[in-house]
């Protein structure tokens, strides 16, 4: 399978997110009201869309465009931040409306968790790597030639509820995709 190009992010495009999201989360916060029961609905509905995008967006819709991350983890390839920004700026206003503005805080909770650990797992040199272990264990099998199982990156939740989780074997922890160019 040739590798697809349209996911290849420049470091601006790719890291952006890291500034916007905590920017609109510092907005749905200001414009209130404040409850704490849809901070942590909205983290815990984003790590289903986390699951439902990577599994059902990513992995079928996507593959090509997806798998290039896949054989090159550590490049900047992905869905540029400044569409997601959009895209959220552009959600905040029915959640204003709705009164969700903290359902929606806690969607980029969720999502910023999402960046910044996946970011992590493909980088052993950052302090936080040694923290995130055994995630990184169940992504390092995710990342495996002929592996569809954990599509969870911040957590294993979903692919336990809906049976696409497998444990990493010791055989297959540490096996780098990027060695094997085909699928």
């Amino acid at each position: 399978m040739a590798l697809s190009k349209r996911w290849q992010l420049s470091a601006f495009e790719y890291h952006v997110d890291f500034i916007t999201v905590p920017a609109l989360f510092a907005l749905a916060m200001w414009l209130g009201p404040i409850s704490i029961w849809q901070i942590v609905a909205g983290a815990l509905l984003w790590s289903l869309m986390e699951y439902g995008i990577h599994r059902f967006l990513f992995h079928k819709y996507f593959r090509r465009d997806h798998w290039a991350h896949h054989v090159n983890p550590s490049e900047y390839i992905g869905i540029s931040g400044l569409q997601v920004a959009l895209a959220y700026l552009v959600a905040l206003l029915p959640a204003y409306w709705l009164g969700l503005t903290s359902l929606y805080a806690g969607i980029l909770i969720g999502y910023m968790a999402y960046i910044t650990i996946h970011y992590v797992m493909h980088r052993p040199q950052s302090w936080l790597y040694r923290c995130i272990g055994m995630l990184i264990k169940n992504h390092d099998m995710h990342h495996q030639k002929g592996i569809e199982k954990n599509f969870g990156v911040t957590s294993p939740l979903w692919d336990w509820i809906f049976f696409s989780y497998a444990a990493p074997s010791s055989a297959s922890a540490g096996k780098n995709p990027a060695n094997d160019k085909q699928k």
